[in-house]
């Protein structure tokens, strides 16, 4: 199946005289929750709904806690969880450094091989709306499209 995605105009913030240019953003369909998830393997497989739910959900309570403990969560084929801080104050020398200069933790993914080749080997379609009503409410908003602008995928405007 192919990947959906919209075209958007998106201006350079450090060159905010230069023309927008036009830069594709994937387009996600509806969300699909755990429970969705689980009864589609259950559907293929002999694990109940409840089993599976029940394992997803201590399988993440693992992960956070791997993290909480410094390391890295390995996951084969899919990839790794690892955490990533970001400093908001930094300083001159070393000694000047205090744990309140880290603004923040973040968890970041790196895709394993299944990804990867998933990535490569997808086909991509412009994305119609068959709704031309200006009332975009019920329309998914494209991925990098949420009020969080570190999630998804944006132009470097250094570029």
């Amino acid at each position: 199946m192919a990947q959906n995605y919209v075209i958007m105009a998106r201006k350079n913030l450090l060159k905010p005289d230069e023309a927008p240019k036009y830069y594709a953003v994937a387009r996600s369909g509806k969300k699909v929750s755990v429970k969705e998830v689980c009864k589609r393997i259950t559907e293929r497989s002999s694990y109940s709904k409840g089993e599976l739910e029940g394992c997803i959900g201590e399988f993440l309570l693992e992960i956070v806690n791997v993290l909480e403990e410094g390391n890295i969560v390995q996951m084969g084929d899919l990839g790794n969880f690892r955490m990533s801080l970001k400093t908001g104050t930094p300083t001159a020398t070393e000694k000047e450094f205090k744990a309140y200069c880290i603004e923040k933790g973040k968890v970041l993914f790196h895709p394993g091989s299944d990804l990867q080749k998933l990535c490569k080997a997808m086909d991509f379609t412009l994305y119609k709306s068959d709704n031309k009503s200006d009332s975009k409410e019920d329309e998914p908003l494209p991925d990098g499209g949420g009020s969080d602008p570190d999630d998804g995928e944006s132009p470097d405007p250094t570029l």
